[in-house]
């Protein structure tokens, strides 16, 4: 009799992990089920990223003096395989300038093309160029 009692203790102890294991799953493919359905945000996400990285890459050369508008980042950032059937998409990063004295109006723009359909993302910043 005592060692049945004990065994309920365990079998407790198995459906309260049982239950956290499948909730912890059941969390890990609710996450994952909007990027699957919409790629395109995860491929805007991707080019928020890639126009903030060149933000600060621009900012960084701009406390040095120097003003550099081209792609600064890494070439294989460019392109992705994160679309439905291994699609490689390749995004384009340009950068734009208006100047008022040291003060520049820096814009990226970040396009990219799916199934024929263009998307992009403009970010701006306002950048000031600390003159050497």
């Amino acid at each position: 009799m005592d060692r049945l009692n004990n065994e309920r203790g365990f079998m407790l102890l198995n459906v309260i992990f049982l239950t956290l294991i499948t909730s912890f799953a059941a969390m890990i493919l609710i996450n994952a089920v909007p990027r699957v359905r919409n790629p395109q945000a995860v491929l805007r996400l991707t080019a928020i990223y890639l126009a903030n990285e060149q933000l600060a890459m621009i900012e960084s050369k701009a406390a040095a003096g120097e003003l550099d508008l081209n792609y600064l980042g890494k070439p294989e950032d460019l392109t992705t395989e994160n679309y439905s059937e291994n699609v490689p998409i390749t995004f384009k990063v340009t950068s734009t300038d208006k100047p008022n004295g040291n003060l520049h109006a820096v814009t990226v723009k970040v396009e990219w093309t799916v199934n024929g359909r263009d998307s992009f993302v403009e970010l701006e910043r306002t950048i000031r160029v600390v003159p050497e």
